[in-house]
């Protein structure tokens, strides 16, 4: 099994549509549920206005999972940087989050010249946690009740890693 990652294509947007209307991933994320695909050109649209880069893993040729990284453009900031992921379930514990995570750090600092990688993940994503901690992100604070998810809120842990320059 092979993961490849590239950059993100504008075909691209059923297979998003695809990953986040799955019941496995959209409760962990920050998305509403049921995107269509219209949804995700127009998502698309505006990330790329906003310079945003988004990349794709697959194997055999299947979306598996993405990464978007959201690029800082205040001049006092913009050697920060946070990202979202996203992991097809059937491929999860294969390696497919932390691939696209140090292929999102690798151009973070190598590319773009980022200092601080940030990202947010609900406080019972347990294998998120330990994935990002096992990575050198550490927990910077707690957003308390910050995300609805299914009728309730929840806590948001805000955690960060600071990059070699």
């Amino acid at each position: 099994m092979e993961i490849t990652v590239r950059g993100r294509e504008p075909s691209d947007a059923a297979a998003y549509q695809r990953l986040y209307s799955h019941p496995d991933v959209y409760p962990w994320t920050l998305q509403l549920p049921y995107p269509s695909v219209a949804t995700w050109e127009k998502k698309f649209l505006k990330m790329d206005a906003e310079g945003f880069i988004a990349f794709v893993a697959e194997i055999d040729g299947k979306m598996v999972g993405e990464l978007t990284l959201f690029v800082e453009n205040r001049p006092r900031t913009r050697h920060c940087i946070s990202f979202g992921i996203g992991v097809d379930p059937a491929f999860a514990g294969r390696g497919v989050g932390e691939r696209l995570i140090r292929t999102g750090i690798d151009y973070a600092q190598n590319w773009l010249g980022v200092t601080r990688i940030e990202l947010e993940v609900f406080h019972d994503n347990h294998r998120a946690l330990r994935l990002y901690e096992r990575l050198g992100f550490e927990r910077e604070g707690v957003r308390r009740q910050a995300s609805l998810r299914d009728g309730k809120r929840h806590d948001v842990v805000m955690m960060a890693k600071l990059l070699d320059s």
